[in-house]
């Protein structure tokens, strides 16, 4: 009974696990995407009439973004640190299913407790190599005393 109960528990979460991050969801977004005829541009941007500020706008008739290398890789890192910590919480939450659902089997709940431990520990290793980034980053490029 308890391992029915387990697999009916782990297979509605991953169900709504799935669901949550279905294409669907995504879909209900307003791109808003026009295209500037006086310089051949594009102009994207995110939420009703562009109405937040996370749009981008292209100046070359090819379509690609004019940005420098830098802020492309620094925009990668964000989005690689943003996986990293949606892992390291999805890591935790499922480690926390493992405790509960141990239901006094030593060796499930001692499973729960390390994946709990070690979740904290690669989130912190995470954060701390990016806040040594940012410290680096702002030492070299000489603009500001404090990070």
């Amino acid at each position: 009974m308890k391992k029915y109960f387990k697999q009916v528990v782990f297979s509605l979460t991953l169900a709504i696990v799935g669901i949550s991050f279905s294409p669907m969801m995504v879909s209900a977004v307003d791109w808003n995407a026009t295209y500037n005829t006086a310089n051949g541009g594009i102009n994207v941007g995110i939420g009703s009439n562009g109405s937040m500020s996370g749009g981008w706008q292209t100046s070359n008739p090819y379509g690609l973004p004019s940005g420098s290398i830098l802020g492309i890789l620094s925009n990668l890192l964000f989005w690689l640190l943003a996986i990293f910590a949606i892992m390291g919480v999805i890591g935790f939450v499922l480690s926390g299913i493992w405790y509960l659902l141990s239901a006094g089997e030593e060796g499930m709940a001692d499973k729960g407790k390390a994946g709990m431990k070690w979740s904290i520990v690669g989130i912190i290793v995470g954060l701390s190599g990016f806040i040594i980034m940012q410290a680096v980053s702002a030492l070299l490029s000489g603009g500001s005393k404090t990070f």
